[in-house]
């Protein structure tokens, strides 16, 4: 279990990972999983995160989804995901 807001991301916004800034990706992740997400898991992810008010837990197979879509996004956000899920 993790708990992730996607309305509070911190991205990094150069390379050298100097800057960041904080931003809500909850729509717009959760639209790519609607769009491109494949089977009932996946409406229900896409939803859930859309749905969601702050902090909300995601289980194993959950988390595992979000690494595997967040891998259709930017690096910066694949990286922000990355730091959520391990740290």
């Amino acid at each position: 279990m993790k708990k992730i807001n996607f309305e509070r991301i911190e991205i990094f916004v150069d390379i050298d990972k100097t800057r960041c800034s904080v931003e809500n990706y909850k729509k717009d992740f959760s639209n790519i999983i609607y769009q491109l997400g494949r089977g009932i898991e996946a409406h229900a992810l896409a939803f859930k995160i859309f749905n969601s008010k702050g902090e909300t837990e995601y289980d194993d197979r959950e988390c595992d989804m979000v690494r595997e879509y967040a891998s259709l996004c930017s690096p910066a956000f694949i990286d922000a995901i990355d730091k959520i899920l391990v740290g």
